[in-house]
């Protein structure tokens, strides 16, 4: 199991919905939450061999903008 973390621009519960449905089809994501009071939106994902590129992708469809955080 590998933790992820993106920045992003999903900032209300609206935006979460529209994700979610994306994030749902995808067996590898065990567990993801949306940090809506950060500053930069913070989306953490639990997931088991998930190429961050994967993650950026199923948001972008969703419509949002979503980037890798390194650390």
């Amino acid at each position: 199991m590998e933790i992820l973390v993106f920045k992003t621009n999903i900032s209300d519960e609206a935006d979460v919905i529209k994700v979610k449905v994306r994030m749902k089809d995808e067996q590898r994501i065990k567990r993801w939450t949306v940090d809506r009071e950060d500053c930069d939106k913070v989306l953490r994902i639990e997931a088991d061999a998930l190429h961050p590129g994967e993650i950026i992708e199923l948001v972008n469809q969703a419509g949002y903008a979503c980037e890798e955080l390194t650390y």
